[in-house]
């Protein structure tokens, strides 16, 4: 089954916005919290054009919102989320790497993103680096960050 990752519409920001609260909430961690802090099961509009999903067999499995980072050289990845029952996939690597590749075709050289215990290796072994703590409203996190090399991406070099 293939994956398709794509640009998502405007009129999935229900649908994004319920993966994202159903994916927080997979783990059991902090869920009367994320359950009362309403941006936890949203995605704004003004982030939609940033955002890019996986879809498999016509369903959205994941997303990736991908922004414009404090430098005109830097981007920040916002939202990645996958369904849980598409963990451990490859649904996240794909997503994470056309965010990198839209950010680079945007001019970034950096990404850097605020990850949890959980998801620190995940990133780590998709390239990015410990930055810095970071206090979050729930825990401390880590700041982690990768350069973006454009031969990383070849297609951008043409």
């Amino acid at each position: 089954m293939a994956i398709l990752i794509r640009t998502a519409f405007d009129t999935e920001r229900g649908v994004l916005g319920a993966l994202k609260l159903r994916s927080s909430l997979t783990w059991g961690d902090h869920v009367e919290d994320l359950r009362a802090l309403p941006e936890a099961g949203q995605v704004p509009l003004a982030h939609m054009p940033h955002v890019v999903v996986a879809e498999l067999q016509g369903q959205v499995v994941g997303f990736a919102t991908m922004l414009a980072g404090e430098n005109a050289d830097e981007a920040e990845l916002e939202d990645l989320f996958v369904a849980p029952e598409h963990w451990r996939t490859g649904v996240g690597g794909k997503l994470l790497a056309e965010a990198e590749r839209r950010a680079a075709r945007n001019g970034a050289r950096t990404v850097r993103v605020i990850a949890g215990e959980r998801a620190r290796s995940f990133y780590e072994a998709s390239g990015y680096r410990y930055a810095k703590p970071v206090a979050t409203d729930f825990e401390l996190a880590a700041e982690l960050r990768k350069d973006l090399r454009r031969s990383a991406f070849p297609c951008l070099d043409a």
